[in-house]
C-alpha cells in the first residue's frame, strides 16, 4: 500500500464529501421504504411471488438487486443466488420456477426455507454474530446485501469476492488465510482497517464504498488495455496476490567505477530521477508488505512475533521502514529499510534518503532487505547487515539531490 496515494486519494475524497453525501440520500432512502416494508414479519408471511424475481418490480429480490443496486451491486451472477426464481436459463428459454438444491425438491420447498433462513439472518446480524452469519445457507452475496441493506452502518456493501480479494491485496492485508476467508470475514477486515485509519474511521461505511471503488484503489479493471510505453512507469504495477519470498545469499564485491557518461538503455543521458522516485515508492510499498510476511514467518515460533511494526505506515521520519527483532531476544531490534526491484537477483542499486543513511549510521542493528523480482509469486530478499555502520569502502554512495537554502534581504 503506498500510503502517499492513500492520503492524496482522501484528500481528493474529503473535499468532494458533503456532494457525494447529497447526491446518495436518494438511494438511502430507497433503503429506508425497502427495510420498513420488508420487516421480518412481512419476510417470514409473504408468499413465493412476493419474494422472487421474475414476478415483477416491487418483489423482495428484484428490490433489492435493482432497487437498491447504487448501495452495492449483485447484478451480474445468475438468479440462483436467491436459491429460487422464475425465469428462464441459457440453455432453457421456458419462464418457470427454478430452484436450488440445497434448500429443496422444489420451488415451494426452497422457498419455506429460504424465507425463515433471511429472517434469522436479519436476527443474526442485529446480535454481530460473524459465527452464524457465516454458518448462513444463503448465498454470500445475497447474505452480504441484506446485511449492508439492514444493517448500512454495521456491515460492508461490497459483495463480490473477487473485488474483495483485490481491496485487501490493495491494502496489503492479502496472506494465505484472508484470500482463503469467507467473503464475511474479508469484509470484516476491510472495516477493522477502516476504523484504524485516523481519516478514514468516521466516515459512513456507504461512503467508504463509494471511496473504495471509485477514489482507492479505484474499481478493478476487467480487461486493461496494454499501456504505452510513456506511461509504463505511472501505472500502478501489477503484482501479484500473497507472494511468498524465500532469502538468497550474496557477498559484496569490490565497486568498480564505470563511465558516467554511458547512456541507459532508453537511450536518455540524463535519468529522470523523479520519474524514478515515484515508482520505487510503489515497488518499496509493496516490498514492505513482503517483508513484513517474510519476518512474521521468520519468528512465528517466537512469542515477540506480532510485535512486528510496519512503522513506514506512521510516519516517514524514522529513517526505516520495519521494527522487528533478532531470532532469540526481543531485547535486541532489527531496524530494517526495505528496497524493491522488479530486477532478477544482480547487483543492487537502490535510493537512499539523507534520513536513512543518517539512521543507518547511528544504528548498528541496521539492515537493508532487497526484495528482488517484487513483480513475481515468490521473490528473493538479500538480507544486507548494516553496509554504513561501520563503512563499507566496498559500497558507493552517490550523492543525487541537495537542498538549498538562499537567505535574501
Amino acid at each position: 500500500m503506498n500510503l502517499h496515494d492513500l492520503r492524496e486519494a482522501q484528500a481528493a475524497f474529503v473535499i468532494r464529501l458533503d456532494e457525494i453525501f447529497e447526491n446518495r440520500k436518494g438511494f438511502h432512502n430507497k433503503r429506508i421504504a425497502f427495510t420498513r416494508y420488508f420487516t421480518s414479519r412481512k419476510i417470514a408471511e409473504m408468499d413465493i411471488d412476493e419474494f422472487v424475481i421474475g414476478k415483477g418490480e416491487h418483489t423482495f429480490c428484484r428490490k433489492i438487486e435493482r432497487d437498491l443496486n447504487e448501495l452495492g451491486m449483485i447484478i451480474g451472477s445468475t438468479a440462483f443466488k436467491f436459491g429460487v426464481y422464475f425465469g428462464r436459463t441459457k440453455t432453457d428459454p421456458e419462464h418457470i420456477y427454478r430452484n436450488t438444491k440445497i434448500w429443496g425438491q422444489n420451488e415451494d420447498e426452497s422457498f419455506a426455507n429460504i424465507a425463515p433462513a433471511i429472517v434469522k439472518l436479519i436476527k443474526d446480524g442485529a446480535d454481530e454474530n460473524i459465527k452464524e452469519i457465516i454458518n448462513s445457507k444463503l448465498s454470500p452475496m445475497f447474505k452480504g446485501k441484506i446485511l449492508s441493506t439492514y444493517y448500512p452502518e454495521r456491515y460492508l456493501n461490497v459483495f463480490s469476492d473477487d473485488h474483495l480479494k483485490y481491496f485487501l491485496k490493495s491494502f496489503d492485508l492479502d496472506t494465505a488465510q484472508t484470500l482463503k476467508a469467507n467473503p464475511v470475514v474479508k469484509r470484516e477486515l476491510l472495516l477493522e482497517m477502516k476504523n484504524n485509519d485516523p481519516v478514514m474511521k468516521n466516515w459512513s461505511i456507504d461512503l467508504f464504498m463509494v471511496f473504495l471503488y471509485d477514489f482507492y484503489p479505484k474499481r478493478p479493471i476487467k480487461n486493461p488495455k496494454p499501456i504505452p510505453d510513456i506511461l509504463e512507469d505511472y501505472y500502478e504495477p501489477n503484482f501479484p496476490t500473497n507472494p511468498i519470498a524465500s532469502e538468497v545469499e550474496l557477498n559484496i564485491l569490490p565497486f568498480e567505477i564505470v563511465d558516467s557518461g554511458s547512456r541507459n538503455p532508453r537511450g536518455n543521458t540524463k535519468p529522470d530521477y523523479e520519474k524514478l522516485a515515484r515508482l520505487n515508492k510503489k515497488l518499496g510499498d509493496r516490498g514492505e508488505k513482503v517483508v513484513m510476511d517474510f519476518e512474521k514467518r521468520r519468528l512465528a515460533k517466537r512469542e515477540f512475533c506480532n510485535k512486528i511494526k510496519r512503522v513506514s505506515l506512521e510516519s516517514d521520519t524514522y529513517g526505516y521502514d520495519i521494527l522487528s527483532f533478532e531470532d532469540n531476544d526481543e531485547e535486541i531490534k532489527r531496524y530494517i529499510e526495505v528496497k524493491a526491484t522488479r530486477a532478477k537477483v544482480g547487483n543492487a542499486n537502490f535510493f537512499l534518503t539523507i534520513n536513512e543513511l543518517k539512521t543507518a549510521k547511528e544504528k548498528e542493528n541496521y539492515f537493508i532487505y532487497l526484495v528482488y523480482d517484487i513483480l513475481s509469486k515468490e521473490p528473493k530478499i538479500w538480507i544486507i547487515g548494516n553496509p554504513f555502520n561501520p563503512e563499507n569502502n566496498k559500497v558507493n554512495l552517490q550523492p543525487i539531490n541537495y537542498k538549498v537554502s538562499i537567505k535574501v534581504q
